[in-house]
């Protein structure tokens, strides 16, 4: 058995789902592996939705997120911005994204050895509502989300970059570029 398959097998075993009672496919996930302190919380992004149903009963925004976490040597927070964004004005994004950098701003403040994590979006295929959703609109929020965070203490997994290295153009890419992009997260948080 390789150390790959122990390692996800152990995982697997270690790590529990908590059901956290909420409804809605944009729901906080959250697991929690008691014997190694780890507490992992996921949430799909929220407002704005390309397509679909959206609720506000369970939303949060990522600032406030981030105003809810004490933060310490041992958390990180991981997020990414961008697709979503595509078919609004440029302005929610720019907003966004400032918002999202001063509440890291203020959790620096509380905590400077949290380590926060922000993956770019990836590039896009380029068969529908290409007018509205293309590579495009893509490069130019990945171009406000590099200005707006510079200068900040954050590491970056450049998923713009990976996915054009690797010629995906697809949103979704496959689990080859996915890897990469998680080598790249774990070697910026170990």
């Amino acid at each position: 058995m390789s150390s790959n398959s122990q390692l996800s097998s152990h995982s697997s075993t270690a790590l529990k789902e908590l059901d956290l009672y909420e409804g809605g496919w944009q729901k906080m996930l959250m697991a929690v592996d008691v014997d190694r302190n780890i507490q992992i919380r996921y949430k799909k992004h929220g407002n704005p939705f390309a397509c679909g149903f959206y609720s506000v009963r369970e939303d949060r925004t990522i600032p406030r997120q981030i105003d809810q976490v004490g933060g310490n040597e041992h958390t990180v927070i991981a997020l990414s911005l961008g697709a979503h964004f595509r078919a609004f004005p440029m302005h929610l994004f720019i907003r966004r994204a400032i918002n999202i950098r001063r509440a890291i701003e203020r959790l620096f403040l509380r905590s400077p050895e949290t380590r926060v994590v922000i993956k770019t979006e990836n590039t896009s295929d380029m068969e529908r509502d290409f007018e509205k959703l293309s590579d495009f609109h893509g490069f130019v929020q990945y171009s406000i989300l590099n200005s707006i965070f510079r200068g900040l203490n954050v590491g970056v997994v450049d998923a713009w970059d990976i996915t054009t290295a690797f010629a995906s153009n697809n949103m979704h890419p496959s689990p080859t570029v996915i890897e990469n992009e998680i080598n790249l997260f774990l070697t910026l948080i170990c």
